[in-house]
């Protein structure tokens, strides 16, 4: 089997911040014309506030994945399952440490909409 590299590690994360930038970029402009906001200005706001909306939603994933793992009902239930208490728990923490890779994710990808966003209403105000 073959070792991925840092640097494949890093473009592979970096690649899918770009694809969530995109996807940001095309629903902001879908709305902008929608809307009727068909400036560039109004369209570098649209992408700050996506930014922020990108941003809030990778926080609300991270805060839902960190009470799953610390709710006790949810553990009390889990106790029917055949996996032993050790297997459960590395199962939540691996599931809360996914909610904050999302997090990581989300946020750089809203941090880079909102600076395009601010580019934008810099250059056409």
């Amino acid at each position: 089997m073959k070792t991925e590299t840092i640097r494949s590690a890093i473009w592979r994360y970096a690649s899918k911040i770009l694809l969530v930038d995109l996807v940001v970029l095309l629903v902001t402009a879908l709305v902008c014309w929608l809307a009727g906001l068909r400036t560039l200005n109004h369209y570098g706001t649209g992408l700050m506030i996506a930014g922020f909306v990108a941003i809030i939603l990778g926080g609300v994933s991270a805060l839902g994945g960190n009470q799953i793992a610390r709710d006790p009902t949810y553990r009390y239930i889990q106790s029917v399952m055949p996996n032993s208490l050790a297997d459960r728990t590395r199962n939540d923490w691996s599931d809360m440490m996914a909610s904050y890779g999302f997090l990581i994710m989300m946020a750089l990808a809203g941090l880079l909409s909102i600076a395009e966003g601010w580019v934008i209403t810099i250059i056409f105000p």
